[in-house]
């Protein structure tokens, strides 16, 4: 029996060991789930490397972009690497475009002889020269050229070109209707009378887009009597050539003429693309010994006066630097743009020796039209064109600001409308609102659209030059400072025409003063 029972309590052991297995579902091996497992993850693959090189095709369409610009009023195209040597061939070697007025007295030479008459004593001690005109002002002194002048200005080019005299002093206006024909004549390196000149920046950060609209305003209309327009309408190209990092930032916007034609324009980064400057530091530390955030080591606006053998952003700048120095620019203003809710805004920043200036021109801006600040360049705060600009060259230097949503954080979606700001963004217009009703400052000033703060810049600039004109015409006097002692002196008006003012822009737009192009 009692092996019985034994046997029995086996059985019942085996059973239940039985039903715990069947209990247990045990995977089996699906052929066709693992081939379909394959498929798809093959599938993603391919799409994975299907949108890599679709975005990358499109990156570098945008990176190879260059907007377009009139120049058939300019004079002389430069380029950084003239006064950098080590930005030949890169993508940051903007040019620079040169008007010179037509009332500028030049003295017209075979371009052989170009680096003979090099001083003004060099080209009246001439043995033999053709004059044309009466008076020249040097230096509030009045030289009668009178007696050896000529009756007509083709004439006395003429004889410079047949070889029977050596110079012609005539003005630009008169050298230019034959620049083209005669292309073995140039203008000699003597100043023979001294004319102001600006300097208009755009572009210094490619996401404010106005500043080099604006700029483009003076480069596309601008008609120069007398002076020298200097404009740089891609301060920092390099920028232009990728968006900003994790902003989802739109690449292009566009504007149409008065004809209707589309003109294209890029949407950059606020820093140096990390193609051209790598690697980026913990901590970037300006030339001055001043210290800042790492990102700002790209910044060109905090890398004045540069270093022509140091970062390609500090090769940027140092070529800004010596365009001015070397061609003695009177005056430089640079065109940018903050978000609504940064305080600096709708406002003249103006190095200590501009402020003067500044404030003059601040008279011209009509509160009730356009409301304008004035504030001094902080001596501490190093690297921006204000200040370091201004304290190693002999400009009259100034940082314009205007109201742009696309910078802001409040925004919503980001659009090329958003840039524009044509269709306006409802969190900007909700702050707005609240400011207005309950007396906050939410934003510093209300988002604006795009031919405002065109317009708004392009008034500053030509404010700034009637208040020069106002003023004395003199250039700035430097006694203390990083580039030594020198007295102004008298340079006479600078008059620039048929650049169009503020009502002009806010009636017809932006686009209506932009050209057409072939």
């Amino acid at each position: 029996m009692k092996k019985i029972r034994e046997k029995k309590v086996r059985e019942k052991k085996v059973r239940e060991k039985k039903e715990r297995v069947k209990k247990i579902n045990l995977p089996k091996l699906d052929l066709n789930n693992k081939r379909n497992n394959i498929i798809v993850t093959s599938v993603i693959g391919v799409l994975a490397l299907v949108v890599t090189i679709v975005t990358g095709v499109q990156f570098t369409k945008f990176r190879n972009f260059n907007a377009e610009f009139y120049t058939g009023n300019v004079d002389e195209i430069q380029s950084y690497s003239k006064y950098s040597k080590y930005l030949a061939g890169t993508s940051g070697d903007a040019p620079i475009y040169i008007l010179y007025g037509d009332n500028n007295t030049v003295a017209v030479v075979r371009a052989s002889d170009a680096d003979k008459y090099d001083t003004i004593d060099k080209v009246l001690e001439a043995d033999a020269r053709v004059v044309k005109g009466g008076v020249v002002n040097i230096d509030k002194e009045e030289l009668d050229i009178s007696a050896i002048a000529k009756a007509d200005a083709a004439t006395a080019i003429d004889e410079v070109k047949n070889g029977t005299s050596d110079i012609a002093i005539v003005t630009y206006a008169d050298y230019r209707a034959v620049r083209d024909t005669y292309t073995d004549l140039t203008v000699a390196k003597a100043e023979i009378e001294a004319v102001p000149s600006i300097l208009v920046m755009g572009g210094t950060h490619p996401n404010e887009p106005s500043g080099q609209l604006a700029a483009t305003m003076f480069l596309e209309n601008a008609k120069v009597k007398r002076g020298v327009l200097y404009v740089v309408n891609e301060v920092n190209r390099s920028a232009y050539t990728h968006s900003q990092p994790q902003e989802a930032t739109s690449w292009y916007y566009e504007l149409q003429t008065a004809s209707g034609q589309t003109r294209t324009f890029k949407y950059g980064s606020r820093a140096t693309n990390t193609v051209d400057q790598w690697p980026t530091p913990d901590v970037y530390t300006h030339s001055s010994g001043q210290q800042l955030s790492s990102s700002e080591v790209r910044n060109i606006n905090r890398s004045y006066p540069g270093d022509e053998k140091g970062t390609y952003t500090e090769k940027l700048s140092y070529a800004i630097t010596q365009l001015v120095l070397q061609n003695d620019i009177t005056m430089v203003v640079d065109l940018h743009e903050a978000s609504p809710e940064y305080i600096t805004i709708n406002a003249i920043v103006a190095h200590d020796d501009a402020l003067e200036l500044a404030s003059d021109a601040k008279m011209w801006t009509l509160d009730d039209v356009m409301n304008i600040g004035v504030e001094v360049s902080p001596a501490t705060l190093h690297g921006l064109t204000h200040r370091d600009l201004g304290d190693y060259t002999y400009a009259y230097v100034f940082l314009a600001e205007t109201s742009n949503a696309s910078q802001g954080k409040l925004r919503g979606k980001f659009s090329p409308d958003l840039i524009t700001y044509k269709e306006k963004d409802k969190f900007y217009e909700y702050a707005k609102e609240y400011d207005e009703k309950h007396g906050t400052k939410l934003l510093y000033a209300p988002a604006a659209d795009i031919d405002e703060r065109v317009a708004r810049h392009t008034f500053t600039v030509s404010a700034l030059i009637k208040s020069f004109n106002d003023m004395g015409c003199v250039s700035r006097t430097v006694n203390v400072g990083k580039i030594g002692e020198r007295e102004g002196r008298y340079l006479g008006k600078l008059e620039i025409e048929m650049v169009p003012g503020y009502e002009d822009i806010m009636d017809n737009g932006v686009g209506y003063y932009l050209h057409d192009l072939d």
